[in-house]
């Protein structure tokens, strides 16, 4: 069915503020708004943010001509417990925040009347989640109309193979026949129709010599399916597929249409930085852009089903998916998960959701049931791993199940010492522990202890147990499984499913060698809210500041608003994407400061070399290169060749002059490979703020990110630089966010100001429903305001 977008004026408040009302337009995010304290109970897990229970409101006019038709809402997704009422009357229920439900309407409403469609999202419940949820209806909702036989909602499953035979078949309500038309850019590929037989429909045909969907080139067909009744046409959906085909096998390892390729993949949350948890299309496409352009060709949808418009920009940019289902089982992770009670009423039904979305999409490539099951090393836990994987190949037998296995927290729960134990326990984050070389001790030996227990003979126990169950085993934090893991089980396939950024260059070097090992997923591609402070290095002097509250993960290789970190060069060079150096100086600005890592995070390195007020500082600088060697020059200082280790090579106590800092990286021969320079910025300070995009469409859902630097006269941002920026926008858009990537920013990403980070801010901006114009100021003390103009058509 064709779906209609329902998400503009909806009334929200929260419980017991009626009185201060708004109308917003979704997706839309109740949480980003609350304040933040250490008193609050979601705690490091959602960023120190309150919950609530949240009301949103709207009316639905039904004209008479709708009477005896089929009307639905769909609701992608809202957090967490959901109540929805029509016309004042509870008509359902949805636990599973991450679950998109459909509502049946066509005998609630009264035709002819406006009717009253209200939502309840209750998430005061907390903790509930170990990263930052969100709350309210954060994703899409949309309006289906039609006629009493019609297509069931995402019934249709379309399976196009690489060698051009197709398959698609589908559920109806009604009608006699369904026509099926096949279009690449246009032009017709194939026409045919199929008869409807008790309620189905199963059409096959062959094309010849199609063009192939793989990450490499996503060539896309559209696809039409139109149910008749006699000639009439009753229904509607329109669909775009990718032909092509995935095999695994432990001698050949992963193939797409025929070739091997290896999972570059980044794990993901669901939230978009500054936006919170709101899944906006243009979010959603740029989060897979800038993936893209980072090198990665997979993601790990990290621990839900991902939406439906990340799905779509998937499919057109050429990125793998593995969608997760949940984070928890039986046993809770944190007190009022969706473990256990929920899990138990409710698996089925959005076990199901996920896969009815997923299945006619060419980027999903691989179902997870779940993530760090500790109940795997239980029987109870191996025989809900045989439920779940056989209630997906029931529904979709042409992926591979996986999970993402901590091995670790399996042999812990084996020995009834299990992390999470059988309660409900809370956990807490890692930014309440002081500062110190033993701190960093102990997150660093975290990482070595997972790796050291997933290849013990008890860890191999819970693996045979789960033997042909799954059909990839996906291990976390586990790469001293991976050499034995062939001789020993020599018909698996493994994927390292969640791995530490600092080992990308060890486990890429096993994915290329190991045929069984099909890709590599790290912890974590892009940063997200939440889980407040595991990847943050964390300096001596934050401590004196006692109100500090880190909200992001801080483990990220691309930052919450989109900045790439230097480690995305290294992995570039890992995945022979680039030779060209990458030059990482830890802050100026945090000379002679001790900083804390994590496993997560071992350097606080900017590509920059415009440090103003740090002249003579001394830091680490950091040199990533495919050669065999590097020299750091500083002006005309040389600080000498290193031999490189992984691709890496360190210089101390690398002195801060204003000019030119170069990396030049060299083959064992002696002969240059490519060099990389990094020059200062000099002048007085301006504001510089460039959008990505010049035109919006008027549809009250268009985004336009701005991203806005403190620069001098050659527009090199000034990384020592941070100031207090105000902005004001008007005309046919609005403001919907305005911040920075600083870890414990003091000002919230909902208000009119905020505080650079490193020189850099970000504003999105939605577009309105009317065409026009949005108008953007930016100010900061003492600076010259920067304006912006933005079409709206």
């Amino acid at each position: 069915m064709k779906r209609k977008p329902f998400n503009l004026d909806w009334t929200f408040y929260k419980e017991n503020e009626k009185s201060s009302a708004k109308v917003v337009t979704l997706p839309h995010d109740a949480m980003i708004s609350e304040k933040r304290s250490k008193s609050f109970p979601s705690g490091t897990g959602s960023a120190y943010f309150a919950g609530g229970v949240y009301y949103y409101t709207k009316s639905l006019h039904a004209p008479k001509e709708w009477e005896g038709k089929h009307i639905a809402l769909e609701f992608e997704g809202v957090y967490q417990k959901a109540t929805i009422l029509v016309n004042d009357t509870e008509v359902y229920k949805n636990a599973y925040g991450y679950s998109n439900f459909y509502l049946d309407l066509s005998d609630r409403l009264i035709f002819g009347a406006d009717n009253t469609i209200t939502v309840i999202a209750d998430n005061s419940n907390c903790p509930n989640s170990r990263w930052y949820s969100g709350s309210g209806i954060y994703r899409n909702v949309n309006l289906f109309v039609a006629e009493k036989s019609h297509l069931q909602y995402n019934s249709v499953f379309a399976d196009a193979r690489a060698d051009g035979s197709v398959r698609i078949k589908g559920l109806t309500t009604g009608g006699d026949s369904v026509k099926i038309e096949l279009k690449h850019e246009n032009n017709l590929v194939k026409e045919l129709v199929t008869e409807v037989t008790d309620g189905s429909f199963l059409a096959e045909f062959q094309v010849d010599s199609p063009l192939l969907w793989s990450d490499e080139s996503p060539d896309l067909y559209g696809l039409t399916i139109a149910l008749l009744t006699g000639d009439k046409v009753a229904d509607l959906e329109e669909l775009k597929i990718g032909f092509r085909t995935i095999e695994w096998s432990p001698q050949k390892g992963l193939l797409v249409n025929g070739k091997r390729t290896l999972l570059r993949g980044s794990c993901i949350h669901h939230d978009n930085g500054i936006l919170g948890a709101c899944g906006y299309d243009d979010a959603e496409r740029r989060k897979i852009l800038l993936h893209k352009n980072a090198g990665f060709n997979a993601i790990r949808s990290s621990h839900n089903p991902c939406s439906r418009a990340m799905l779509e920009a998937c499919d057109e940019l050429g990125i793998y998916v593995m969608d997760e289902f949940v984070d928890h089982w039986i046993i809770h992770k944190t007190r009022y998960d969706y473990a256990n009670e929920d899990f138990t009423v409710n698996w089925k039904k959005d076990l199901k959701a996920m896969i009815d979305k997923d299945m006619s999409h060419p980027s999903v490539i691989m179902y997870s049931i779940g993530n760090e099951i500790s109940e795997l090393g239980l029987d109870s836990g191996v025989s809900y791993a045989k439920e779940l994987t056989d209630f997906v190949k029931s529904i979709d037998s042409t992926r591979p199940v996986t999970a993402g296995i901590n091995l670790m927290l399996a042999v812990m729960a084996a020995k009834g010492k299990g992390l999470y134990g059988n309660d409900k326990k809370d956990i807490s984050g890692t930014d309440s522990v002081p500062t110190s070389a033993f701190f960093n001790m102990l997150m660093n030996r975290m990482g070595s202890l997972m790796d050291g227990m997933a290849s013990r003979k008890d860890a191999d126990k819970v693996t045979e147990s789960l033997e042909g169950i799954l059909d990839i085993n996906g291990y976390n934090y586990a790469t001293s499984r991976y050499v034995n893991e062939g001789r020993k089980y020599p018909e698996r396939v493994i994927v390292g499913s969640e791995t530490l950024p600092c080992a990308a260059y060890k486990n890429w070097k096993l994915v290329e060698s190991l045929p069984y090992l099909v890709g590599d997923f790290v912890w974590t591609g892009m940063d997200y809210l939440g889980e407040s402070g595991i990847g943050t290095v964390q300096y001596k002097s934050d401590k004196k500041d006692s109100n500090r509250l880190i909200i992001s993960g801080g483990a990220g290789l691309i930052d919450i608003c989109g900045k790439f970190r230097p480690e995305i060069s290294w992995n570039r060079m890992i995945w022979h994407q680039t030779t060209t150096p990458e030059i990482s100086v830890e802050p100026m600005t945090r000379a002679g400061d001790i900083g804390a890592l994590s496993m997560w995070r071992l350097t606080d390195g900017v590509s920059s070399w415009t440090w103003p007020g740090c002249e003579g500082a001394k830091n680490k600088v950091h040199v990533y290169a495919t050669g065999e060697y590097v020299e750091l020059i500083v002006n005309e200082r040389s600080y000498g060749r290193k031999k490189t280790k992984e691709f890496m090579a360190d210089f101390k106590n690398v002195k801060y002059e204003p000019g030119t800092i170069t990396a030049r990286s060299f083959a064992s021969n002696g002969n240059m490979i490519a060099e990389k320079s990094l020059s200062t910025d000099t002048g007085d300070i301006r504001i510089s703020a460039v959008p990505e995009v010049d035109e919006l469409r008027a549809n009250g859902q268009d985004l336009c990110y701005i991203n806005i630097d403190l620069v001098g006269d050659n527009g090199i941002t000034k990384s020592s630089v941070d100031t207090l920026l105000n902005i004001e926008v008007s005309g046919e858009g609005s403001l919907i966010a305005f911040g920075s990537a600083r870890p414990a920013p003091k000002e919230s990403f909902t208000g009119n100001s905020h505080t650079t980070f490193l020189g850099k801010a970000q504003a999105i901006i939605r577009a309105g429903v009317n065409p026009g114009a949005v108008k953007v100021n930016i100010t900061g003390k003492g600076l010259k305001a920067a304006q912006l103009e933005i079409k709206v058509k």
